[in-house]
């Protein structure tokens, strides 16, 4: 599980590659997920099974474009037809995408309610009907 995770919105990646370090929050738009404790790529996994309808968890479309350091930060793109349903969702299918990911993270110890958890969905739909507009990508950064 990560402490420190952002979603962020870049225009290539390079220029995503570049926040590993530092994070995201000073130079593009983001949604902070920090202190909610979770692991970020079985997230996203999940939120793209659960918005398309897919059973059988591929992790084949999870791209590294700054792989993991000692600190043990990285960067990740976020899989398109995540980012394409996200645009798409209307909020209570957000909040239904929320509710059924929510059982998997209890268990995993992650103390999240599932308005925190919509909030988080939300904020990341709009990133990524902003980010359509500008032509970026979606991203997320993690950190320990």
């Amino acid at each position: 599980m990560s402490q420190y995770i952002s979603f962020f919105a870049a225009p290539s990646d390079a220029a995503a590659a570049a926040v590993r370090n530092r994070g995201p929050a000073a130079k593009y738009a983001s949604v902070d997920a920090s202190n909610i404790y979770f692991d970020a790529d079985d997230a996203v996994i999940a939120w793209r099974n659960l918005l398309a309808g897919n059973t059988v968890p591929d992790l084949s479309d999870l791209r590294m474009v700054a792989d993991f350091v000692n600190d043990g930060s990285a960067v990740f793109a976020l899989p398109e037809q995540l980012v394409t349903d996200l645009i798409k969702a209307f909020p209570r299918r957000l909040r239904e995408v929320a509710e059924a990911w929510l059982p998997a993270v209890l268990a995993d110890g992650t103390e999240i309610d599932v308005e925190t958890a919509a909030a988080l969905l939300s904020g990341i739909a709009e990133l990524a009907r902003a980010a359509s507009t500008r032509e970026d990508r979606l991203y997320c950064w993690v950190a320990c």
